[in-house]
Formats: C-alpha cells, sequence, structure tokens
C-alpha cells in the first residue's frame, strides 16, 4: 500500500522529482531521460563542484581561461570585462542538471507542458520557453543527503554564459552572482503561519522576491532566513514545465500505483450506476476501452454515463435503431424471396402445358428458368453484401455522432437530469500520479472543470496551490493537467448512483 523505506542493499535514493500536467505518462512514451518522473540516487562517484577562484579579465581572455577540463562560470558586466569564476571538484556531493537539451551534461530532460484541453499533457511547442541548461540540483552524499536547487547548468564546456543583458552583480564578498533570462523559481510547502509563495533562485543558490516584470534585469529583493534546500512538496518552475520535489520520507507516506490500482478496482466493485441508461459505469483501466466511462456534471457531482439528452426545450436528433433497421432489411428480402417463389411457380405451371411433340423446347425452357434462378440468387448474394456495407457505414455515422456528441458535451453547459441544475458535463479520469496524492484516501472529488478524480485531502490541497500561468501570472491548476481551476469551485464532490439491485 505504501512505498517501502531504503534499506542498505538498495542505493541511497535523495528524492524524485515529477512533472506536473502528464498524468503518468508522456505522449511520445516514457523513454531515456525524457520521463515524466525521476529518481535521483546516488551516484557511485561524486561529481558535485563548488566554486573556488575568481579571475576579471577581457571577454577574449576569458576565453582562454575557460577550459573544458574545469567547470567555470562566465559573468559579462561589459564589452571590456567579463569575472570568470572557477569551479573545483566537490567530493561530497552528486549533482544533476535539468533542460529542454539532449546533450549529454543533461540529466533530466523536460518539455514545455500544455492545458488546452481534457486530459492533456505535455506538448511540444514551436518555441520553447525552457532554457536548454535550465538548473543544476545538488545532492549531499551523506545523510541526512540534502538535497539544494542552483540556477542554471553547465553546457557541454562545463561553463555557465550569462550575457550582458541578463542580472547580475557583485556579492558583499567580493564574488559575483546573477540570474538566469528565463528565470528559475522555487516555492516551498507552507509551514504553521507561513504561506507559500514563489521565489526566485539564483546561481549561487541564493532566494530572492520575484522581479518585476517591467524591468527583468533587476533582481528582486534577497530573502536571507530562506534556503534553495529541497523540501517534501517544493515546487520547481523552469517557465514551462513545473516539477514536484518528493523526499524519500514523503514517498513512504503516499499511495503507490498498485494502491491507486487497487482503489479504481474497488470503485468499480461498487458499481456505479447510469441514473439515465440504467447501465453499470466502471474507471478504464490504462489502455483498456472506455464504453462505460463515467461522466459528471461540474456543477452538482452527478455520476452518469455518456447520454446525449442536453436539458429540457432541447431537441436532438432521433436516431433510427439497429433493430428497426434489421426488421426493415429482413422485410425486403422476405417479399425477393416470394416474387422468386411465385416467379419459379409460374415456370412450373409452364412447363406441364408443353406438349410431348415439344420436349426439347420445353427442356430448354426448364434449363433457362435454372440460369435464371442462379442469376437472381447471385443478385440476392450482392445486396446483402450492399446492405451490410449500409449497416457498416451507419455504424460509423454513429459512432463518430457519439464522439462529436462528446466534443460539444465538454465545450457547452448541460442541464443534468437529477437535479436541474446546468453546468459542465464531462468524462471522468482518475488522478493516476501517485506522488501528487496528499493521502491514500478513495477518490471522491472531481477537478472543476477539467474532471480529474482524486481524494478529498488532495483536490484541497491543489485548490489552494497557485501555479505559474504564462509568463507572470499564477493561479491554481489541475496537477494531472495543468488546467486552470474555477475560482468560485474548484473541485466538486461526486455523487455516484448505487445499484438497484
Amino acid at each position: 500500500m505504501f512505498s517501502s523505506e531504503q534499506n542498505s542493499s538498495k542505493p541511497v535514493k535523495y528524492g524524485e522529482l515529477i512533472v506536473l500536467g502528464c498524468n503518468g505518462s508522456l505522449p511520445g512514451g516514457e523513454r531515456g531521460r525524457r520521463r515524466s518522473r525521476f529518481s535521483l540516487v546516488k551516484r557511485p562517484t561524486a561529481n558535485g563542484v563548488k566554486p573556488s577562484t575568481s579571475h576579471t579579465c577581457s571577454p577574449q581572455a576569458a576565453k582562454v581561461i575557460s577550459n573544458t577540463s574545469q567547470h567555470s562560470v562566465s559573468y559579462t558586466l561589459s564589452w571590456a570585462e567579463t569575472v570568470v569564476v572557477e569551479y573545483t571538484d566537490d567530493n561530497e556531493t552528486d549533482m544533476y542538471q535539468i533542460g529542454r537539451s539532449t546533450e549529454r551534461p543533461i540529466d533530466i530532460v523536460v518539455t514545455n507542458t500544455g492545458s488546452g484541453g481534457h486530459g492533456n499533457g505535455p506538448v511540444r511547442s514551436l518555441q520553447s520557453t525552457i532554457s536548454r541548461f535550465a538548473c543544476r540540483i545538488v545532492c549531499d552524499r551523506t545523510p541526512p543527503y540534502t538535497a539544494r536547487l542552483y540556477a542554471a547548468g553547465f553546457d557541454c564546456s562545463r561553463n555557465i554564459f550569462l550575457g550582458e543583458k541578463a542580472a547580475k552583480w557583485h556579492t558583499f564578498g567580493g564574488q559575483m552572482d546573477g540570474l538566469t533570462t528565463n528565470g528559475v523559481l522555487l516555492m516551498q510547502p507552507a509551514r504553521g503561519s507561513r504561506p507559500a509563495v514563489w521565489r526566485e533562485i539564483s546561481v549561487c543558490g541564493n532566494v530572492f522576491t520575484l522581479r518585476d516584470p517591467a524591468s527583468p534585469q533587476n533582481r528582486g529583493k534577497q530573502v536571507k532566513d530562506e534556503s534553495p534546500i529541497l523540501l517534501d512538496g517544493s515546487l520547481i518552475d523552469l517557465c514551462g514545465v513545473t516539477l514536484l520535489w518528493r523526499s524519500v520520507e514523503g514517498l513512504a507516506n503516499s499511495p503507490t500505483s498498485s494502491h491507486l490500482e487497487a482503489l479504481r478496482l474497488r470503485l468499480n466493485a461498487a458499481r456505479p450506476q447510469c441514473p439515465v441508461l440504467l447501465s453499470t459505469l466502471a474507471f478504464p483501466s490504462l489502455d483498456g476501452p472506455r464504453p462505460r466511462r463515467p461522466w459528471a456534471y461540474m456543477t452538482c457531482g452527478h455520476v452518469h454515463g455518456y447520454h446525449p439528452w442536453q436539458g429540457r426545450g432541447v431537441v436532438f436528433k432521433q436516431q433510427s435503431s439497429p433493430e428497426a433497421e434489421k426488421s426493415e432489411t429482413e422485410g425486403d428480402g422476405g417479399r425477393d424471396s416470394g416474387d422468386r417463389e411465385g416467379h419459379m411457380e409460374g415456370i412450373e405451371n409452364d412447363g406441364e402445358a408443353v406438349t410431348e411433340e415439344r420436349d426439347g423446347d420445353r427442356e430448354e425452357k426448364v434449363d433457362s428458368g435454372r440460369e435464371g434462378e442462379t442469376v437472381k440468387r447471385g443478385q440476392d448474394e450482392g445486396q446483402r453484401d450492399i446492405e451490410k456495407d449500409r449497416e457498416r457505414e451507419r455504424e460509423k455515422e454513429r459512432q463518430m455522432e457519439e464522439i462529436e456528441g462528446e466534443v460539444e458535451a465538454i465545450k457547452g453547459d448541460r442541464e443534468c437530469p437529477l437535479c436541474r441544475s446546468r453546468g459542465p458535463y464531462v468524462p471522468l479520469t482518475l488522478g493516476r500520479v501517485s506522488g501528487v496524492y496528499t493521502d491514500a484516501e478513495t477518490p471522491s472529488h472531481a477537478f472543476v472543470p477539467c474532471g480529474h478524480v482524486c481524494s478529498k485531502g488532495t483536490a484541497e490541497h491543489w485548490s489552494k496551490t497557485p501555479l505559474k500561468r504564462g509568463t507572470h501570472s499564477f493561479h491554481p491548476a489541475c496537477p494531472f493537467c495543468l488546467r486552470q481551476l474555477r475560482r468560485d469551485r474548484p473541485f466538486v464532490r461526486l455523487i455516484f448512483q448505487g445499484p438497484l439491485d
């Protein structure tokens, strides 16, 4: 049910990073360094670095000082002055780099996530807003295995380059620090009376308030009593993707994927019914069919199966049933058979009226009648094939109309047949990212308006957590698809109809 704790036989695990907005899987599949969930484990050999000496020189001399055998950070102050800070190896830490680049220095490849519709996941944008070398996480190799966040990552030449337009400054200790162009934001979980707020992290790991959008080259105020140490539930925003950090202790108290699957089976075992169609509903498995998928009205929470009824006074097209079409086809076939029998009877009577002197002519007519029967039978078989093709076409049309109806249902408001309240009518989807859940309770609530289902505690937590929307705005959003939640009612309690028996 819950994650087991680490033991000495397994490699030391620092924590996990979870990509929000993809509901457990990327559209293109989980492969290599591009995944929806990453585990940070202790490396066989330390690869951490720490700042050492600094040099002030011209940009041309900075290229000579910076070499691929040593990590360095270059701060361009003007066209004639550049400060190069050299880094040395740190055998006490492990470093993990994150960005959209697929080059070797990047350990975790991330792409932009979108929220254009129901159940959306990460999508490849035309122009990504994520930096190629966005940030780095440095973990202590000794207990308590503290993880820290730093802006910017080292490229293939082991260099971090901050251009002349990037925000940078001298610190009180004579060192340099700066901010990346797109920014690396961190929000620690709320602790007691202190609310959760977004902060910006610098290249050296200092914490600042958010920059003024009107003057991005000016840093915010430094918050000296806060640190870049990642806590269980910390959120990292890289201007296009949001990552959730879960510590080992936090994962031990969170539900596992197998527990979420058990909860899904428990919901289906209760046999929820559609109060309109009186059919049994079931939440589908990840790759299973979805004919009995539950739908719900987001205003009242009543759960139904999909149906085309939109409300009082709304007329929808009445389709002929397959049984009626089949009976009509059989009726046509019966009339054809009767005509054929009457025709054959006439042929037989004509044959009896022929005289014995005309035996050869009679045999010729009988043979002609048999040939006519064979031709007629072939025509009937061809007609039946045509009817089958027409039936398949009608079935395709019915499926397309059902899909179009589902799309229209998601777009507009519908009236609940039980309580007459109007609101969005959407399909329900179980949230499958166990690390997003705050407890292991039964999924009973759905986010509005996307319809992702989770526990009540999880819904309450994320409805109070502002996530970055665009470049400067923050709003609560569904953690499974990143669709913005309604302000007046971010989630709704689901009301299931039990079986009649």
